[in-house]
């Protein structure tokens, strides 16, 4: 039954009352602003996981090229030997801006990668050091691989081929530590001795190291200037050696 009091109309049973309304524009602007609300705490949250996923992509990254380089210095220097025509030179690490040698050895851990061309043996090995011509705040590491050649046969070594390669990038620093027979740290290694130095300077001063220390710094975050510290130590088993015939 439909019935009408005072010009308006209202259903009974049912139906629904003729005087219902829409929303108002305060409810809707409430509404809209919930939403928004709600948005946003989701695009948060889901930057959030995305920052932490992609920080822990590149934690990753560093640590793949971390334990790379690592294992690659590790058996260089525990195949290095010391010879007539092979000394052990190493430097301080000074982060300039030019490429510097900072060390330099023959090891049994030559790499050949042409197996046609190439020839095994002893090699010389070479560290160096140069900022990222593409980035000014980072550092490459090289490594630098030739067949040792006796000296008097190096006028033919021209013909064998010398192994340039990058060892590592996104470094902050590098720094090598060599220690002696009874344990002490230097910042520098050199064998070379002068023609007329006497014995017991000969003896002393022409022998591996006992231990070399290898300390890797990857930048994480060069803004927030954070990184991530890699460390290892090698044990030369001829410098062992040499050390216990002291």
């Amino acid at each position: 039954m439909i019935t009408t009091r005072g010009g308006y109309g209202r259903v009974t049973g049912n139906t629904c009352l003729w005087c219902c309304h829409g929303f108002t524009l305060l409810e809707i602007m409430l509404a809209t602003l919930i939403l928004a609300l709600v948005v946003s705490m989701i695009t948060l949250s889901l930057s959030g996981s995305l920052r932490v996923v992609d920080a822990t992509l590149d934690q990753g990254d560093l640590y793949y090229r971390a334990q790379v380089a690592m294992e690659r210095i590790g058996q260089d220097l525990e195949s290095a030997v010391l010879g007539a025509d092979g000394e052990f030179i190493g430097q301080p690490v000074e982060n300039g801006e030019t490429r510097q040698t900072i060390l330099h050895f023959t090891s049994m851990a030559h790499q050949v990668f042409d197996p046609k061309n190439g020839r095994q043996g002893m090699a010389v090995i070479e560290y160096q050091l140069m900022p990222d011509p593409e980035n000014s705040d980072q550092l490459l590491l090289l490594r630098s691989d030739q067949v040792a050649v006796p000296q008097g046969k190096r006028a033919d070594s021209r013909n064998i081929g010398k192994n340039d390669f990058l060892l590592t990038d996104h470094l902050r620093s590098v720094a090598f530590t060599y220690f002696d027979a009874r344990g002490e740290e230097h910042d520098s290694w050199d064998t070379r001795v002068e023609p007329d130095a006497s014995a017991d300077e000969k003896k002393r001063k022409h022998r591996l190291p006992a231990a070399i220390g290898c300390t890797l710094v990857y930048w994480l975050d060069a803004e927030s200037k954070t990184d991530l510290r890699f460390q290892t130590r090698v044990v030369l088993p001829t410098g062992m050696i040499s050390a216990k015939g002291q």
